[in-house]
Protein backbone atom coordinates (compact mmCIF):
# COMPACT_ATOMS: atom_id res chain seq x y z
CA UNK A 1 0.00 0.00 0.00
CA UNK A 2 1.35 3.75 -0.51
CA UNK A 3 0.59 6.11 1.74
CA UNK A 4 0.24 9.32 -0.37
CA UNK A 5 0.93 11.43 2.34
CA UNK A 6 3.97 10.69 3.03
CA UNK A 7 5.21 10.19 -0.20
CA UNK A 8 4.01 13.70 -1.62
CA UNK A 9 5.82 15.14 1.18
CA UNK A 10 9.21 13.49 0.11
CA UNK A 11 8.70 14.28 -3.34
CA UNK A 12 7.69 17.62 -2.79
CA UNK A 13 9.96 18.62 0.44
CA UNK A 14 12.97 16.50 -0.91
CA UNK A 15 12.43 16.57 -4.99
CA UNK A 16 13.05 12.99 -4.75
CA UNK A 17 10.34 10.77 -6.40
CA UNK A 18 11.26 7.56 -4.10
CA UNK A 19 8.89 5.46 -6.26
CA UNK A 20 10.91 5.88 -8.69
CA UNK A 21 14.47 7.10 -7.56
CA UNK A 22 14.47 4.26 -4.48
CA UNK A 23 12.58 1.67 -5.59
CA UNK A 24 13.29 1.83 -9.11
CA UNK A 25 16.41 3.27 -10.51
CA UNK A 26 19.01 1.83 -7.53
CA UNK A 27 21.24 -0.94 -8.67
CA UNK A 28 21.28 -3.19 -5.54
CA UNK A 29 17.28 -3.53 -6.39
CA UNK A 30 17.66 -6.22 -8.44
CA UNK A 31 13.93 -7.59 -9.53
CA UNK A 32 12.47 -10.00 -11.94
CA UNK A 33 9.41 -11.96 -12.95
CA UNK A 34 9.45 -15.74 -14.10
CA UNK A 35 6.96 -16.64 -17.09
CA UNK A 36 5.82 -20.18 -16.04
CA UNK A 37 3.74 -20.48 -19.31
CA UNK A 38 6.74 -19.74 -21.83
CA UNK A 39 8.65 -23.44 -22.98
CA UNK A 40 11.73 -22.94 -22.15
CA UNK A 41 10.55 -20.60 -18.71
CA UNK A 42 12.11 -17.11 -18.96
CA UNK A 43 13.88 -14.77 -16.04
CA UNK A 44 13.25 -11.58 -17.39
CA UNK A 45 14.89 -8.77 -15.59
CA UNK A 46 12.60 -5.60 -14.23
CA UNK A 47 15.02 -3.49 -12.50
CA UNK A 48 18.54 -3.85 -11.34
CA UNK A 49 22.43 -4.19 -12.99
CA UNK A 50 23.73 -7.65 -13.06
CA UNK A 51 27.11 -6.32 -13.39
CA UNK A 52 27.33 -6.28 -10.01
CA UNK A 53 27.17 -10.04 -9.63
CA UNK A 54 29.95 -10.42 -12.56
CA UNK A 55 26.54 -11.64 -15.10
CA UNK A 56 25.89 -10.00 -18.50
CA UNK A 57 23.50 -7.25 -17.89
CA UNK A 58 20.86 -8.43 -20.28
CA UNK A 59 16.79 -8.11 -20.25
CA UNK A 60 16.17 -11.84 -20.14
CA UNK A 61 17.68 -15.27 -19.28
CA UNK A 62 16.27 -18.80 -19.87
CA UNK A 63 16.65 -20.95 -16.78
CA UNK A 64 19.10 -23.32 -18.83
CA UNK A 65 21.20 -19.89 -19.70
CA UNK A 66 20.84 -18.89 -16.16
CA UNK A 67 22.81 -22.20 -14.59
CA UNK A 68 25.80 -21.66 -16.25
CA UNK A 69 26.57 -19.00 -13.57
CA UNK A 70 25.23 -21.16 -10.66
CA UNK A 71 28.28 -22.65 -8.46
CA UNK A 72 27.24 -26.05 -7.83
CA UNK A 73 30.33 -26.80 -5.23
CA UNK A 74 28.69 -25.09 -2.34
CA UNK A 75 27.68 -25.68 1.31
CA UNK A 76 24.32 -26.12 0.55
CA UNK A 77 24.92 -28.60 -2.48
CA UNK A 78 27.23 -30.96 0.08
CA UNK A 79 23.75 -31.51 1.73
CA UNK A 80 21.51 -31.59 -0.79
CA UNK A 81 23.70 -33.11 -3.28
CA UNK A 82 26.17 -31.66 -5.68
CA UNK A 83 25.38 -33.46 -8.71
CA UNK A 84 21.33 -32.83 -8.57
CA UNK A 85 21.68 -29.23 -7.30
CA UNK A 86 20.64 -27.01 -10.15
CA UNK A 87 18.20 -29.18 -11.34
CA UNK A 88 16.33 -29.35 -7.63
CA UNK A 89 16.78 -25.31 -7.60
CA UNK A 90 14.72 -25.59 -10.77
CA UNK A 91 11.95 -27.92 -9.81
CA UNK A 92 11.84 -25.79 -6.38
CA UNK A 93 10.92 -23.09 -8.91
CA UNK A 94 8.74 -24.82 -11.01
CA UNK A 95 6.77 -26.71 -8.38
CA UNK A 96 5.92 -23.18 -6.38
CA UNK A 97 2.73 -23.05 -5.16
CA UNK A 98 2.83 -20.19 -2.59
CA UNK A 99 5.53 -17.31 -1.85
CA UNK A 100 8.90 -18.71 -0.42
CA UNK A 101 12.28 -17.90 0.05
CA UNK A 102 15.39 -19.21 -1.70
CA UNK A 103 19.39 -19.20 -1.68
CA UNK A 104 21.04 -19.10 -4.85
CA UNK A 105 25.29 -19.37 -5.32
CA UNK A 106 26.63 -17.22 -7.96
CA UNK A 107 29.90 -17.82 -9.67
CA UNK A 108 32.12 -14.60 -9.58
CA UNK A 109 36.15 -13.76 -9.61
CA UNK A 110 35.77 -13.23 -5.62
CA UNK A 111 34.98 -16.58 -5.29
CA UNK A 112 30.76 -17.62 -4.41
CA UNK A 113 28.39 -14.83 -3.94
CA UNK A 114 24.99 -16.05 -2.17
CA UNK A 115 21.76 -14.42 -3.14
CA UNK A 116 19.11 -13.97 -1.10
CA UNK A 117 15.77 -14.03 -3.96
CA UNK A 118 12.15 -14.22 -2.57
CA UNK A 119 9.70 -15.34 -5.19
CA UNK A 120 6.19 -14.37 -4.82
CA UNK A 121 3.27 -16.09 -6.94
CA UNK A 122 1.42 -13.07 -8.83
CA UNK A 123 -0.62 -15.00 -11.55
CA UNK A 124 -2.50 -18.34 -10.89
CA UNK A 125 -5.16 -20.16 -12.54
CA UNK A 126 -6.45 -23.13 -10.48
CA UNK A 127 -3.78 -24.77 -9.10
CA UNK A 128 -0.77 -23.75 -12.15
CA UNK A 129 1.26 -20.81 -11.33
CA UNK A 130 1.74 -18.45 -14.05
CA UNK A 131 4.03 -15.65 -13.14
CA UNK A 132 6.67 -15.62 -10.01
CA UNK A 133 8.09 -12.10 -8.99
CA UNK A 134 11.83 -12.36 -7.74
CA UNK A 135 13.46 -10.10 -5.94
CA UNK A 136 17.27 -9.43 -4.14
CA UNK A 137 17.09 -9.19 -0.99
CA UNK A 138 20.66 -9.64 0.34
CA UNK A 139 23.72 -10.14 -1.29
CA UNK A 140 26.61 -11.97 0.44
CA UNK A 141 30.05 -13.17 -0.16
CA UNK A 142 30.28 -15.62 2.97
CA UNK A 143 28.25 -18.30 3.51
CA UNK A 144 24.86 -17.31 5.05
CA UNK A 145 24.59 -18.41 8.65
CA UNK A 146 21.23 -20.24 7.58
CA UNK A 147 23.41 -22.44 5.28
CA UNK A 148 25.57 -23.14 7.65
CA UNK A 149 23.41 -23.89 10.55
CA UNK A 150 21.81 -26.44 8.38
CA UNK A 151 24.64 -28.28 6.99
CA UNK A 152 25.72 -28.62 10.26
CA UNK A 153 22.03 -30.12 11.07
CA UNK A 154 22.04 -32.28 7.87
CA UNK A 155 25.29 -32.92 7.09
CA UNK A 156 27.85 -35.60 9.36
CA UNK A 157 30.35 -33.23 9.94
CA UNK A 158 33.26 -36.35 9.88
CA UNK A 159 31.65 -38.83 7.44
CA UNK A 160 29.84 -35.90 5.06
CA UNK A 161 26.64 -37.75 4.79
CA UNK A 162 23.35 -37.10 5.98
CA UNK A 163 22.46 -37.28 9.29
CA UNK A 164 19.19 -39.00 11.35
CA UNK A 165 17.71 -35.69 11.25
CA UNK A 166 17.90 -35.62 7.52
CA UNK A 167 16.71 -39.01 7.68
CA UNK A 168 13.65 -38.15 9.97
CA UNK A 169 13.20 -35.44 7.14
CA UNK A 170 13.05 -37.40 4.27
CA UNK A 171 10.09 -40.14 5.67
CA UNK A 172 7.96 -37.31 7.07
CA UNK A 173 7.89 -36.09 3.54
CA UNK A 174 7.80 -39.08 1.85
CA UNK A 175 4.56 -39.86 -0.36
CA UNK A 176 5.33 -42.30 -3.00
CA UNK A 177 7.34 -45.50 -1.11
CA UNK A 178 6.23 -48.23 -3.28
CA UNK A 179 9.84 -50.46 -4.33
CA UNK A 180 11.65 -48.85 -1.36
CA UNK A 181 13.72 -50.32 1.16
CA UNK A 182 15.54 -49.12 4.18
CA UNK A 183 19.37 -50.54 5.04
CA UNK A 184 20.79 -50.46 8.49
CA UNK A 185 24.19 -51.31 8.34
CA UNK A 186 26.47 -52.41 11.50
CA UNK A 187 30.20 -52.67 11.16
CA UNK A 188 31.01 -55.95 12.62
CA UNK A 189 34.77 -55.48 14.40
CA UNK A 190 34.73 -52.09 14.31
CA UNK A 191 36.11 -51.93 18.21
CA UNK A 192 39.12 -53.50 17.31
CA UNK A 193 40.05 -51.26 14.36
CA UNK A 194 39.79 -48.33 17.61
CA UNK A 195 41.31 -50.78 19.40
CA UNK A 196 44.53 -51.79 17.21
CA UNK A 197 45.17 -48.61 15.46
CA UNK A 198 43.45 -46.07 17.64
CA UNK A 199 40.61 -43.81 17.33
CA UNK A 200 42.26 -41.53 14.48
CA UNK A 201 42.15 -44.25 12.41
CA UNK A 202 38.78 -45.43 13.34
CA UNK A 203 37.26 -42.17 12.30
CA UNK A 204 39.25 -42.48 8.70
CA UNK A 205 37.98 -45.58 8.52
CA UNK A 206 34.59 -44.34 8.89
CA UNK A 207 35.19 -41.39 6.14
CA UNK A 208 36.61 -44.20 4.01
CA UNK A 209 33.57 -46.08 3.94
CA UNK A 210 31.35 -42.90 3.46
CA UNK A 211 33.90 -41.67 0.27
CA UNK A 212 33.49 -45.37 -1.45
CA UNK A 213 29.50 -44.69 -1.13
CA UNK A 214 29.81 -40.65 -1.97
CA UNK A 215 32.34 -42.25 -5.49
CA UNK A 216 29.49 -44.96 -5.72
CA UNK A 217 27.02 -42.51 -6.21
CA UNK A 218 23.78 -43.33 -7.89
CA UNK A 219 20.62 -41.68 -8.22
CA UNK A 220 17.66 -44.18 -6.28
CA UNK A 221 20.15 -44.42 -3.25
CA UNK A 222 20.64 -42.18 -0.44
CA UNK A 223 23.42 -42.81 2.28
CA UNK A 224 22.75 -41.43 6.14
CA UNK A 225 25.56 -42.05 9.14
CA UNK A 226 22.93 -42.83 12.29
CA UNK A 227 26.11 -42.54 14.32
CA UNK A 228 29.22 -44.33 15.39
CA UNK A 229 29.68 -47.51 13.34
CA UNK A 230 26.30 -47.23 11.87
CA UNK A 231 25.33 -46.22 8.53
CA UNK A 232 21.91 -46.32 6.52
CA UNK A 233 20.57 -46.53 3.00
CA UNK A 234 17.52 -45.53 1.58
CA UNK A 235 16.94 -47.03 -1.54
CA UNK A 236 13.78 -46.48 -4.13
CA UNK A 237 12.69 -48.70 -7.31
CA UNK A 238 13.99 -52.08 -5.90
CA UNK A 239 12.43 -55.10 -6.24
CA UNK A 240 13.26 -57.61 -3.01
CA UNK A 241 15.86 -59.87 -5.07
CA UNK A 242 17.39 -56.08 -6.05
CA UNK A 243 17.60 -55.04 -2.66
CA UNK A 244 19.23 -58.18 -1.56
CA UNK A 245 22.08 -57.98 -4.29
CA UNK A 246 22.46 -54.35 -3.02
CA UNK A 247 22.72 -55.58 0.85
CA UNK A 248 25.30 -58.06 -0.13
CA UNK A 249 27.18 -55.54 -2.64
CA UNK A 250 27.64 -53.18 0.46
CA UNK A 251 28.65 -56.23 2.95
CA UNK A 252 31.36 -57.64 0.29
CA UNK A 253 32.50 -53.60 -0.34
CA UNK A 254 33.32 -52.80 3.27
CA UNK A 255 34.89 -56.36 3.96
CA UNK A 256 37.26 -55.55 0.88
CA UNK A 257 37.73 -51.86 2.13
CA UNK A 258 41.61 -50.87 3.03
CA UNK A 259 43.36 -47.98 4.63
CA UNK A 260 46.67 -46.69 4.15
CA UNK A 261 48.06 -49.87 3.57
CA UNK A 262 46.48 -51.63 6.45
CA UNK A 263 44.29 -54.76 6.34
CA UNK A 264 41.14 -53.68 8.55
CA UNK A 265 39.72 -57.24 9.60
CA UNK A 266 35.27 -55.99 9.05
CA UNK A 267 32.33 -57.00 7.78
CA UNK A 268 28.36 -55.52 8.26
CA UNK A 269 25.41 -56.74 9.69
CA UNK A 270 22.55 -54.85 7.51
CA UNK A 271 19.16 -55.33 8.24
CA UNK A 272 16.61 -54.97 5.82
CA UNK A 273 12.95 -53.25 6.61
CA UNK A 274 10.35 -52.89 3.04
CA UNK A 275 9.26 -49.42 3.07
CA UNK A 276 5.31 -49.18 3.86
CA UNK A 277 2.60 -46.73 5.25
CA UNK A 278 3.12 -48.16 8.19
CA UNK A 279 7.41 -48.52 8.71
CA UNK A 280 7.86 -45.13 6.76
CA UNK A 281 7.75 -43.71 10.24
CA UNK A 282 10.96 -42.81 11.35
CA UNK A 283 11.43 -43.91 14.53
CA UNK A 284 9.15 -47.39 13.35
CA UNK A 285 11.61 -47.49 10.24
CA UNK A 286 14.94 -47.27 12.78
CA UNK A 287 13.29 -49.73 15.34
CA UNK A 288 12.74 -52.68 12.71
CA UNK A 289 16.18 -51.51 10.97
CA UNK A 290 17.63 -52.39 14.41
CA UNK A 291 16.25 -55.33 15.24
CA UNK A 292 16.80 -56.99 11.88
CA UNK A 293 20.15 -56.04 11.89
CA UNK A 294 20.77 -57.49 15.38
CA UNK A 295 19.32 -60.82 14.02
CA UNK A 296 21.85 -60.63 11.35
CA UNK A 297 24.67 -60.44 13.93
CA UNK A 298 23.34 -63.38 15.81
CA UNK A 299 23.94 -65.45 12.42
CA UNK A 300 27.28 -64.47 11.92
CA UNK A 301 29.49 -61.30 10.65
CA UNK A 302 28.47 -60.54 7.33
CA UNK A 303 24.72 -61.47 7.04
CA UNK A 304 21.77 -59.50 6.48
CA UNK A 305 18.01 -60.19 7.13
CA UNK A 306 15.03 -58.95 6.12
CA UNK A 307 12.30 -57.47 8.55
CA UNK A 308 9.06 -59.39 8.62
CA UNK A 309 7.39 -56.10 10.98
CA UNK A 310 6.49 -56.12 14.31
Amino acid sequence: MLRENIYKMIKETYKKDVMYDMLLKNDYHITFVIDLLKKPFMIQIITGNLHELGLPNQSSFTFEEFHNFIEPDNALAEVEGKMTFIQDLKKKILDIDQDKHIYVPIQSEKGIIWLFVSLQVITKKESHVELVFGRVNRITYDTPEEIIYYQKTHQDPLTKLFTRETLKKHMTYLINYESSYGLYIDIDGFKSVNDVYGHECGDAFLKRIANHFIDNWEANVIYYRLGGDEFFMYVTKHTEQEVIKRAQKVIHDIENLSLDGKEIEVSASVGIVPINAYTKDYQTLLDLGDKAMYESKAKGRGKFTISKGI
